[in-house]
């Protein structure tokens, strides 16, 4: 017989938001230190000078006051916002995922209506976006999503039909 304990873990999920300036992410840290934690996942993304920043954690349930007054303080001084929200989850999805496929959608212009159909697409082969990023601008744009839940090939295959028609190249790794 499992126990809770055996399928549930306390995390905290740490949101901070502000205008980018060198520092931030060190002084969240440094503010973590002290505790008795682990860093699950992190993602951080700075558009137009401003950052947000996400982090999840396991920690002891008994240092969740300690920790949000902390980060209370910490969000003051660096002049930026921070929510917390703590809870119990299961293990199982705490795990990283693996098996991601990479697709990177490339073009001069890059159009909402591109989004929406590779994002369907996406969808509709039963996978799921887990993170989107902007590796370059200049001359040509490329975003890479991150897809989890995805068959290569039949993606693939599903993708390469909407290429044409956004005017973009999409590429799988």
């Amino acid at each position: 017989m499992s126990t809770s304990a055996d399928t549930e873990q306390y995390t905290g999920l740490i949101l901070l938001s502000g205008v980018d300036k060198p520092g931030i992410t060190a002084s969240l840290f440094e503010v973590l230190s002290p505790f008795s934690i682990t860093i699950v996942d992190i993602e951080q993304v700075v558009i137009k000078e401003r950052l947000i920043l996400t982090v999840l954690i396991t920690l002891n349930p008994a240092h969740e006051d300690a920790i949000a007054a902390d980060l209370e303080a910490c969000a003051a001084s660096l002049d930026v916002d921070i929510a917390s929200l703590f809870s119990y989850a299961d293990k199982s999805t705490l795990n990283i995922k693996s098996d991601l496929v990479r697709v990177s959608l490339s073009s001069v212009k890059i159009l909402p209506k591109a989004i929406q159909e590779l994002a369907e697409v996406i969808q509709q082969n039963g996978a799921n976006i887990e993170s989107v990023t902007r590796l370059a601008s200049i001359p040509v744009t490329t975003i890479e999503f991150v897809i989890s839940g995805a068959k290569k090939e039949a993606l693939n295959q599903a993708l390469s039909p909407i290429a044409t028609s956004i005017g973009a190249e999409i590429t799988l790794q």
